[in-house]
């Protein structure tokens, strides 16, 4: 494969991961407003998301601009579109009907009924239309596609853009909570399980005790839930040695130890007790992956840093 393809594909499914991860946050960020529950501000949520906007800060108006908004760069619809563009790029290596899914997201996006029902209507309608999507999505790439090398870059870019995702979350999540007054309030912390995916998952494996450091401990170290930064670096792990494999006469371990001295740092850091440790501990991580990702860079899409 092209490293250039290579690369496309790579991107793609971190644009999908990406977009996926946010939908979710606005969807529970959503419920948390119609509940009447403490949300960070607005500005922040405009800041955040790249969102202009001078006079109406309306949740419909700020929601409609975070997932279509085209002039906004941030924007799910803008993800969508690149994913797509990179797809076109690839189209010898993903199958039809990756194409066809994707192709199918990016014209939900440019919807006018959606636009008006996020912005006039009921927002659950459009997270359940782009939910629904993004899982129509992810199952045609666990059915259908070859367990071949472009299969390997789709996951890679998948765990890596994941990874990068829950740390970002979880970093606001304690910088906003970490040291809340109110500690008998988890009302925050349900919502910050339900973005990862991971609400009912906690429940099943703590008796639904709510305490931040059992959920620090799943979003990080938790090997079986498969949002956690623990799993996602055994899945990167994985593929990358699929690829090495292939590739043996061009085999490079710098993938290998980057990859390693980043589990490494989860594994064998003494578990963060404060939050400003907890901060210096998450930066660590990211760092580390991004590391990998320089490696991946100049290991399998040629590119000189």
């Amino acid at each position: 494969m092209l490293s250039r393809v290579a690369e496309n594909i790579f991107w793609m499914s971190r644009y999908m991961e990406r977009s996926h991860f946010q939908i979710k946050v606005f969807h529970t960020r959503y419920i948390a407003y119609q509940d009447g529950a403490s949300t960070e501000s607005w500005e922040n949520f405009c800041d955040e998301y790249q969102i202009v906007e001078k006079s109406d800060f309306s949740f419909g108006n700020l929601l409609s601009k975070a997932l279509f908004d085209v002039n906004n760069d941030s924007s799910i619809a803008n993800n969508i579109f690149r994913a797509r563009e990179n797809a076109r790029s690839a189209q010898d290596h993903i199958n039809k009907d990756v194409w066809q899914c994707l192709n199918d997201f990016h014209h939900q996006m440019k919807n006018p009924h959606l636009t008006h029902q996020a912005k006039f209507g009921d927002p659950i309608s459009v997270f359940d239309t782009l939910i629904n999507q993004a899982m129509v999505y992810y199952g045609v790439i666990d059915n259908s596609v070859a367990r071949d090398s472009g299969y390997c870059f789709l996951e890679l870019g998948k765990y890596v853009e994941r990874i990068l995702n829950v740390i970002n979350l979880t970093r606001k999540q304690w910088l906003l909570y970490g040291e809340d007054l109110l500690d008998n309030d988890y009302s925050s912390w349900r919502y910050f399980l339900s973005s990862v995916s991971g609400y009912d998952f906690y429940l099943r494996n703590n008796l639904g005790m709510m305490e931040k450091e059992r959920i620090f401990y799943q979003t990080i170290y938790e090997p079986l839930f498969p949002n956690s930064i623990t799993y996602c670096l055994h899945e990167i792990e994985t593929f990358a040695k699929h690829l090495q494999a292939g590739n043996a006469e061009d085999s490079d371990d710098t993938v290998e130890f980057c990859i390693g001295k980043c589990i490494a740092t989860v594994q064998f850091t003494r578990h963060p007790k404060s939050r400003e440790e907890k901060m210096q501990f998450l930066s660590k991580i990211e760092s580390d992956v991004y590391e990998i990702v320089n490696t991946f860079n100049q290991s399998f899409f040629g590119l000189v840093l």
